[in-house]
């Protein structure tokens, strides 16, 4: 199968090429979530169940731990941006931008469990499902971010 469109596609879109460099480099930014995704969940558990927080703000809590953290573990390993040059810039960048994607996951996350019943009994599948839905405009952004300064 030719795939040589999506590559031009990708391009056009991105201004940088499918490549195995790159595909990487979303695999390490997936997996840079990992260790904040994996804490999210018992932490927003136990905001709702033992501090008997709202969900959507228990959520807003988390999704806040959720960037912060991701931010290092993305810019030192996903990205190899060693550097502290530009350190505070780049978190006040990043954290900004990715929150407003947060938004849109927490406002998905809220309508989720407001409106559909089994969702709010288990109110970690629309946090799973926001995840995926969000990760790749994130990487996008990441990357640009991390490529252009």
């Amino acid at each position: 199968m030719n795939l040589a469109w999506l590559n031009a596609w990708t391009e056009r879109l991105t201004g940088r090429p499918l490549s195995l460099q790159r595909g990487m480099e979303f695999l390490k930014f997936m997996l840079s979530g990992l260790p904040s995704f994996l804490l999210a969940l018992p932490l927003n558990v136990l905001l709702v169940e033992s501090a008997h927080c709202p969900k959507s703000a228990a959520y807003a809590l988390v999704l806040t731990f959720q960037v912060t953290v991701n931010f290092f573990i993305t810019r030192y390993w996903a990205f190899r941006k060693r550097s502290t040059a530009g350190l505070a810039r780049d978190f006040v960048l990043f954290f900004s931008a990715i929150m407003l994607f947060r938004v849109g996951d927490w406002a998905i996350y809220t309508l989720l469990i407001h409106t559909i019943d089994w969702m709010n009994r288990h109110y970690l599948a629309p946090q799973l499902l926001d995840v995926t839905v969000f990760a790749a405009v994130k990487f996008l952004f990441t990357e640009r971010l991390f490529r252009k300064h």
